[in-house]
């Protein structure tokens, strides 16, 4: 990646958007913008013809869906990193998007800072990293009243993260993580990373039981 800029795909369904965030990115010169597509299916067909190695992906797509449109991206060889962005802060769809497999998160209010160090982190973290761009949340009702931070030790849960691991990931010590997961599980009906509070033991590291929480 040293040696050559970064390639990047723009996917979103607003021309004018998409234009500002060539422009922002074209300040940088080790970030290519190699292709723009308006819907989900131009976005992976795209993805598969140029090989980028970052997609801004637009959590709200026309034709595909974002969610079926990563996953299919995710399954070329080889594969981009995709950076949800979103303008309408959906903590559960974030957290779904993220346990199937996004880098990152980043919402269109985003400085031009933040959006070069999200694409520079993605490109260059291994598989599976997980990049938190804190979003503000226009109703923290949706979250239960989990708060910010806690909402991104979460959704590293949502990727099966240690507790140590989410600890080097957000620069914190182990015993904060453990901190704010206590706070979380009582919110979400869980008592621990192993199961439910009313009933049957479950995984809660797993994206398929994270999205399900009211």
């Amino acid at each position: 990646m040293a040696n050559r800029s970064i390639r990047v795909l723009l996917a979103d369904d607003h021309a004018m958007f998409r234009q500002g965030i060539r422009e922002m990115l074209s300040t940088d010169g080790e970030i290519e913008v190699v292709g723009e597509a308006e819907n989900g299916r131009e976005a992976v067909a795209l993805a598969r013809r140029l090989e980028p190695d970052v997609v801004l992906l637009d959590v709200e797509m026309p034709v595909m869906r974002a969610k079926v449109a990563m996953e299919r991206m995710l399954g070329n060889s080889p594969s981009p990193r995709v950076i949800i962005v979103t303008m309408h802060d959906d903590p559960r769809l974030v957290r779904e998007l993220i346990g199937l497999g996004a880098s990152a998160y980043l919402v269109k209010s985003a400085t031009i800072e933040e959006l070069h160090t999200a694409v520079h982190t993605a490109a260059s973290s291994p598989a599976g990293d997980v990049i938190i761009r804190p979003v503000t949340l226009e109703n923290p009702a949706a979250t239960d009243g989990i708060s910010g931070r806690e909402l991104e030790v979460l959704l590293l849960v949502a990727r099966g993260m240690s507790n140590q691991q989410i600890a080097i990931s957000l620069h914190l010590s182990e015993a904060t993580i453990k901190r704010h997961l206590a706070n979380i599980y009582p919110r979400i009906g869980v008592s621990s990373r192993g199961g439910r509070e009313d009933g049957p033991l479950e995984r809660v590291d797993q994206p398929r039981d994270i999205t399900e929480v009211n």
